[in-house]
């Protein structure tokens, strides 16, 4: 399994670009294989997922819809920081959530 299959296998949500960039900007390569000492990184790849989606409004084309449900996904996203002793990300120092 690779970090990218890693990351997908956290969410339903499937832009491999969007992916892609959470595990660039975290560090990691979407192709290197995924290994169970860097679980860590790739929940905090889906914290910044999750914070992500939340800010996404809903889409509708025909009868296609999608709307994530922003307070849950903010809620994940917390819960995966409290497991690792971190903070919310701050502007200001106010939380950004």
């Amino acid at each position: 399994m690779t970090n990218l299959e890693a990351l997908q296998s956290q969410t339903e949500y499937s832009n491999d670009n969007l992916l892609e960039k959470i595990l660039l900007d975290n560090g990691l390569t979407a192709s290197a294989t995924y290994a169970a000492g860097n679980s860590k990184d790739i929940d905090l790849c889906a914290a910044s997922l999750y914070f992500t989606l939340a800010a996404h409004p809903e889409f509708r084309d025909g009868s296609t819809s999608i709307k994530y449900n922003a307070v849950q996904l903010i809620a994940m996203a917390r819960a995966i920081l409290q497991k690792y002793g971190l903070d919310e990300p701050t502007v200001d120092g106010a939380a950004i959530w």
